[in-house]
């Protein structure tokens, strides 16, 4: 029970005990110090140690697994889910492609040396398409000429000659107008939304997200104490209507959504569902996070950002580098009005004080040399390439009960099983042929089971995707025939 001594409960707080052991345990689990798969103590003993009625412990342990912090086995205990500890979505693949999956998978995995030639699970671009080259020189021409300077600490905001070069970026290529000083440079598109749920949220303040959506800001808004709803995707956006009936009830302070290829299924929203949603911000007062994750990779058509259409400074805009660039660089930026500026500048400050140095430098440097559209260039030719195999695939391959999209841009498509086949169980088949998808209940705050399912080539080679669509094939038509049980665990879980 040492790991527990941390927790202090306070008798007179407003906040019920259950919550505050919920939100201990929670801390612990985010800080790593409750690792993945770790049993929790029993009720009787963790009753005891708090001098709590058991009561108060069953509701702090359904809390936590209601937020999927831990999961519930029957007749075994309450352990540490797989969720809790997925802070961004990036750590679904990891440095040697060993995605961290569920239990089930998981154990799978360790107990058998599995290829991974068909990997549609990936959501970060393969390192063969990195500008190393030209960012090396980068870096040695920002070392040659800035010496140690380069090294220093920027100032919060971020390095100024910078932010003038991404207000010039999204001028040229984007025809937005972004004074440099709404511009906050951060250190990757998910501390770029930890840092405005820190300024935005307090305890008990509504989020919307879309349903499915990315995991890591699902993460970020729990770490404040938000209350989360989920509404509904449709194939052209946010259901309008879901999300009417649920304003009438309960108004956002925040809604969080990716409308230009969305992850995980890659849809787009319509133009007229943007300017819905703009006015529907203004309307009821809340704003929105439009987290632009990979805009400029589309293969038709130029996308127009929500941003774009935001006549009343109602989104605050993320625009990530590091998707498409170099990972590891973990640079974005923020535009916020104005007038929000010096709160957003005091959360990044006490975050981190200020992104690295060189490294803002270096894309400063690449920017200004005209490096960055001369790189997406190169992935927009690659990357379209594997779209159109992926698509050409799909449509000769897969059976006709499954149904897929067909986005303008990413590298995700999203699949949906028949009523009643969970992705999670598909999972289990296809990964004995050697193919890795994502399965659809990561997605979703509860991990509730989803028939729908990620396809992404990000990081699958051009020469496998038939291969590996066939295989995939042949594992959708083996799950269907055989027509698997679905036997349903706690909260609806299926069980594998």
């Amino acid at each position: 029970m040492d790991k527990y001594v941390s927790i202090h409960l306070d008798p007179s707080s407003a906040k019920p005990l259950y919550l505050q052991i919920c939100d201990g345990v929670a801390d612990l689990i985010e800080k790593g110090k409750l690792p993945y798969g770790e049993k929790l103590p029993s009720i009787r003993q963790m009753a005891s140690f708090f001098n709590v009625n058991a009561v108060t412990v069953v509701n702090a342990y359904k809390q936590l697994e209601a937020q999927g912090y831990v999961e519930a086995r029957v007749g075994s205990g309450t352990y540490v889910s797989f969720a809790a500890n997925v802070k961004d979505f990036d750590e679904f693949t990891t440095a040697d492609d060993a995605a961290p999956l569920p239990r089930e998978a998981r154990s799978v995995l360790e107990s058998a040396a599995l290829p991974r030639r068909f990997d549609f699970a990936g959501a970060s671009i393969s390192p063969e398409y990195f500008p190393v080259k030209d960012f090396k020189d980068v870096v040695n021409e920002v070392l040659d000429r800035d010496g140690g300077y380069a090294l220093e600490y920027q100032e919060s905001s971020g390095y100024h000659p910078l932010r003038e070069s991404i207000a010039d970026y999204m001028k040229t290529q984007h025809d937005l107008l972004v004074p440099f000083e709404e511009v906050q440079i951060v250190s990757g598109a998910q501390q770029g939304i930890d840092i405005l749920a820190k300024a935005f949220l307090n305890y008990g303040d509504v989020v919307y997200v879309e349903a499915p959506t990315y995991p890591g800001a699902v993460n970020a808004f729990r770490s404040r104490g938000a209350h989360i709803v989920e509404i509904e995707m449709e194939g052209d956006g946010i259901d309008l209507e879901d999300l009417e009936k649920k304003l009438a009830k309960n108004k956002p302070k925040l809604l969080y959504t990716m409308p230009v290829f969305q992850n995980p299924t890659g849809n787009s929203y319509s133009m007229k569902k943007k300017q819905e949603l703009i006015a529907l911000a203004e309307r009821h007062g809340f704003y929105i996070i439009e987290d632009d994750h990979i805009s400029d990779l589309y293969y038709r058509q130029k996308p127009t950002m929500l941003k774009a259409i935001d006549d009343a400074d109602r989104v605050f805009y993320i625009k990530s580098f590091s998707k498409l660039f170099l990972p590891g660089l973990r640079l974005a930026f923020l535009w916020v009005p104005k007038a929000y500026s010096d709160k957003i500048a005091l959360a990044k400050y006490s975050s981190d004080i200020s992104s690295s140095g060189l490294f803002q430098r270096a894309l400063d440097l690449f920017l200004r040399k005209g490096l960055w559209p001369k790189h997406l260039r190169r992935l927009r030719k690659v990357f379209y390439e594997k779209w159109q195999k992926t698509h050409d695939a799909l449509a000769e391959q897969m059976p006709g009960e499954l149904k897929y999209n067909r986005p303008e841009g990413g590298h995700f498509f999203w699949l949906q099983l028949p009523r009643g086949f969970y992705s999670m169980n598909l999972y289990q088949v296809a990964m004995k042929k050697g193919v890795f998808i994502m399965p659809g209940n990561l997605f979703y705050m509860s991990q509730r089971p989803s028939e729908g399912f990620r396809l992404s080539f990000a990081q699958i080679s051009a020469r496998d995707i038939d291969e590996g669509i066939q295989k995939l094939s042949e594992s959708i038509k083996l799950f269907l025939q055989n027509n698997y049980t679905i036997i349903q665990g706690p909260n609806d879980r299926p069980l594998l």
